[in-house]
């Protein structure tokens, strides 16, 4: 299987918490890796598809069987996500991954309030499609920012609410498209 590998640099290094399949815990990356697989894949051993596919260290990895996908700048940061759904939130192969970069400081808390607001984003999107699932099993978020101390990135703050809006109004149109 030869699957497409897209990469996106994200020109710093950002300190990054994911539940995409690469890299684990809390590290610093600085690029974007999607890896676009056949929906037939079926792996036993996927973290260990995701390095062959995409041996670079300081990546944050995404797999998906999802085709659409963008990449944008903004003035809070740096904005990825791939979409794609089957008529339920049980099918794994169609994905929604998305990885926001903050170009503020932020600590773990923060991260993990970023965490938060990028999750309730993508259900709103669902929401505002007519769907009656807020995701898929499979999907994948990735979070990341400057070192700081700022506690509070959530739907409440200026910029959460910014993130947000930016996340939904990217998975509606992606999601259009399908």
């Amino acid at each position: 299987m030869n699957p497409k590998v897209v990469r996106f640099n994200l020109g710093t290094d950002y300190i990054t918490l994911t539940s995409a399949l690469y890299p684990e815990g809390i590290i610093r990356v600085n690029q974007i890796c999607s890896i676009f697989v056949d929906k037939s894949y079926c792996s036993n051993n996927p973290w260990s598809d995701v390095i062959d596919w995409c041996p670079y260290k300081s990546a944050v990895i995404f797999m998906t069987a999802a085709r659409d996908y963008t990449f944008k700048e903004t003035d809070w940061g740096k904005l990825f996500v791939s979409a794609g759904i089957g008529e339920s939130g049980e099918d794994a192969g169609c994905t929604i991954n998305i990885g926001v970069f903050v170009n503020k400081g932020l600590n773990v808390n923060g991260l993990v309030d970023l965490i938060r607001t990028v999750t309730e984003a993508k259900a709103g999107a669902l929401r505002d499609l007519g769907y009656n699932f807020t995701g898929t099993v499979s999907d994948a978020v990735a979070v990341g920012s400057l070192p700081g101390n700022e506690y509070f990135i959530g739907p409440g703050t200026e910029l959460g609410k910014r993130i947000a809006f930016d996340i939904r109004k990217t998975i509606v149109e992606l999601l259009s498209k399908s």
